[in-house]
Order: structure tokens, then C-alpha cells, then sequence
């Protein structure tokens, strides 16, 4: 299925194959609530909100929980006040970011953490 592409999103297609590998998401991101969701709050929110914080004027390319999935925890995860439009790049370094605060949480809350390492 041909994912619906917003009139201001410049970036490429993703294909299928190529690219480094990537560990599914947690089964939340592949529900009918949250892409219905997070494409009406991508509308919404056209700009990166990074970008727009230092000035610069670009398109969003995704949705991101600003307390990170599965720290928010399920309760969070479709709270609007918790998302924030962000480009490509901007989710990136955000993901990367969040990495050691998850890790840390996960140690210090062990059982509850639903996605795995």
C-alpha cells in the first residue's frame, strides 16, 4: 500500500531493500489509531519544530514522542501534548539522544519495558 505523501514533503520514497537493518517498532506505531494520528498531526504541524526553534523553515517528515516511547508508557503514547513534528534529521539525532535516557530507564524499572533492546 502506497503510503499518502503530503504536498510538502521533498524527501525521496523509502525502497524496499538496502539501507542498514532496523528492529520493528513496537506494535503501537503499526496501528490504524496512530497513523491516522500522526499523519493528522504531521497536517497540523507542518515544520520541524528543531528547525523552527533555531530559525530555519523545513518540512517535517515524522511524528515524535517528546517523553520517548516506552518511557511515556502506553497511557502517553496517542497524548497529543506529547508529540512533536520533526524532520528526518531532527528525529535522528533525537532518537539517538533518547537512547542512553531509555537504556537508563529500563534499568532502573526492569519488567516494564515492553520494547527490546
Amino acid at each position: 500500500m502506497e503510503k499518502t505523501r503530503l504536498p510538502w514533503d521533498t524527501t525521496p520514497p523509502r525502497t524496499k531493500g538496502g539501507g542498514s537493518p532496523r528492529v520493528r517498532s513496537d506494535d503501537l506505531y503499526h496501528t490504524s489509531r496512530w497513523t491516522k494520528l500522526s499523519r493528522a498531526y504531521r497536517i497540523e504541524h507542518p515544520l520541524c519544530e528543531c528547525c523552527k526553534a533555531n530559525g530555519i523553515i523545513k518540512p517535517a517528515t515524522c511524528v515524535d514522542h517528546v517523553e520517548p516511547w516506552p518511557i511515556c508508557g502506553e497511557q502517553r503514547f496517542f497524548d497529543r501534548s506529547n508529540l512533536q513534528s520533526l524532520c528526518e534529521e531532527c528525529n535522528h539525532a533525537k532518537g539517538q539522544r533518547d537512547k542512553a535516557r531509555i537504556q537508563e530507564w529500563k534499568r532502573t524499572h526492569p519488567g516494564v519495558a515492553k520494547i527490546s533492546d
